[in-house]
């Protein structure tokens, strides 16, 4: 292993030897010695940076390291280091990990960028509980990275699903009895408090003051930094929304972010910020792995209510807007209608037309008097009242409304498609017509020749029965025979 730039450093060990007032060590080594130790696990987690590792890549990961190239003065080391070795190919991480509410400080993460340089190495990997929509933004650094650096952060709330994930897999993805303890294990310890893994359970402090500002009739400041900071609180949220949804389905949900705000994430908080200014309302969106649409979760202040929805386009194929109507409650006959509202979308500027799921009357003459139905959107709702204002209250509402909006509608819905062209059969007619032009074509032709035809005297045709098996199974196969 290619590790010629550290100079000390203790393997990541399971059971690490270490007082508790170091737990965000102890919780790093363990995570970092089930890495090394649980090929599929390892395997999930890199895929969340990018890193592919072959079947024969080499994982090794390191505590308390020194490097052999040292800032003059430094204070703190980093806590961890991943070298991984993929044949000829190596490559490396610096690993800050925070536990509770502890958070990497700015200048904290300066220092370890300019010690990733000095030494070559390709990355640094931050881990706390802080959630952000992708491991590719950053909560704390907003400036440009060395050439050649990488910079990623990990929640331990993302790196407790995928182990969650790993081990609810059906198709058993692990090598032997051991990986699937330890992944079992590590589940059960960063599950406990003691780890000081935190669910992300409250939104950030100013929340009420904000709401109450809101519902007085006072727009909130753009650039007041509680805005920017309830804005960061409701990423996080979203990310937590995400989480709990992957280990509810089994399936990997994530927030649909932009690409272009990947890179910069400073640009898409000015632009949510720019939103609740004008609209009251925070939002986001979340894919669900072959859902109808995209779900999505709003936060309205000055009705105190969220919202939670997905809008699908109307079957073609229907001309009437009944039958349209009816196309989207026939897959919904096994839900609670009552907990539900369908709004109907008309083509262009029409007026549209919406009531609760259980109420709704394709045959009523105000829904026949509608313009073309284009498009459906589905919601279900929660009016909080007083619980919109309490940090946890308003939490707790919005990731049980979620999970149960899925469960009573997105996963009953799908989107419609339109249907493959199909073979045209030709009529009977086509084909006498087709006939008839070819015989009359043909004694056209006779008469006009100048020799007796010589058909007289060929011999007469052969019945398909006088043909060899073989000809027969041919024929029949083209068609020739029914």
């Amino acid at each position: 292993m290619d590790t010629q730039f550290l100079k000390h450093g203790q393997r990541a060990r399971l059971f690490p030897v270490l007082p508790d007032s170091q737990k965000e060590q102890k919780t790093l080594s363990i995570a970092l010695a089930t890495l090394t130790s649980v090929q599929p696990f390892a395997e999930r987690i890199f895929s969340m940076i990018g890193q592919k590792l072959g079947k024969r890549a080499m994982v090794d990961c390191y505590t308390e390291v020194t490097l052999t190239n040292e800032i003059k003065n430094l204070k703190d080391r980093p806590d961890g280091l991943i070298v991984v070795k993929n044949g000829r190919n190596s490559w490396s991480a610096l690993v800050e990990a925070k536990v509770g509410k502890s958070v990497i400080e700015a200048e904290q993460l300066e220092r370890y960028i300019q010690l990733a340089k000095l030494n070559g190495v390709d990355a640094i990997i931050t881990i706390t509980n802080q959630l952000t929509p992708s491991p590719e933004i950053h909560p704390v650094w907003k400036r440009a990275l060395p050439k050649g650096l990488q910079l990623f952060h990990m929640s331990w709330a993302s790196i407790f699903t995928q182990a969650f994930l790993l081990a609810a897999d059906k198709n058993d993805p692990f090598r032997n009895d051991d990986e699937a303890f330890l992944v079992s294990e590590l589940i059960r310890y960063l599950e406990h408090a003691a780890s000081g893994v935190l669910p992300h359970d409250q939104m950030h402090k100013e929340w009420p003051d904000i709401v109450k500002a809101v519902q007085s009739g006072h727009p909130p400041n753009p650039k007041a930094p509680e805005v920017r900071e309830m804005v960061t609180h409701w990423h996080q949220e979203a990310r937590d929304v995400a989480l709990i949804m992957t280990r509810r389905l089994r399936e990997p949900v994530s927030i649909s972010v932009p690409r272009k705000f990947l890179a910069d994430h400073a640009s898409w908080v000015e632009g949510e910020i720019k939103d609740f200014c004008t609209k009251s309302a925070l939002s986001f969106e979340l894919d669900v792995p072959n859902a109808a649409g995209k779900i999505l979760v709003e936060a309205d202040f000055l009705r105190r209510a969220v919202r939670v929805s997905m809008k699908l386009n109307a079957p073609g194929d229907k001309a009437r807007n009944p039958a349209r109507l009816n196309w989207l409650l026939r897959q919904l006959k096994n839900s609670d209608l009552s907990k539900a509202s369908i709004f109907c979308i008309t083509k262009g500027r029409g007026v549209g037309f919406g009531a609760m799921a259980h109420e709704i009357d394709p045959e009523t003459d105000e829904f026949k008097a509608l313009g073309e139905v284009t498009s459906f959107n589905v919601e279900m709702a929660s009016d909080l009242s007083s619980k919109f204002n309490n940090r946890k209250k308003f939490v707790e509402e919005l990731e049980l409304l979620v999970p149960e909006f899925y469960e009573n509608v997105g996963q009953h819905i799908k989107a419609w498609s339109p249907s493959p062209p199909r073979v045209r059969k030709e009529t009977s007619e086509v084909v006498e017509a087709a006939v008839v032009e070819d015989a009359e074509s043909f004694s056209g032709d006779a008469a006009e020749a100048t020799q007796p035809s010589c058909a007289t005297d060929s011999a007469p045709a052969k019945s398909l029965n006088d043909r060899p098996e073989w000809a027969r199974q041919w024929s029949s196969v083209q068609g020739g025979v029914e």
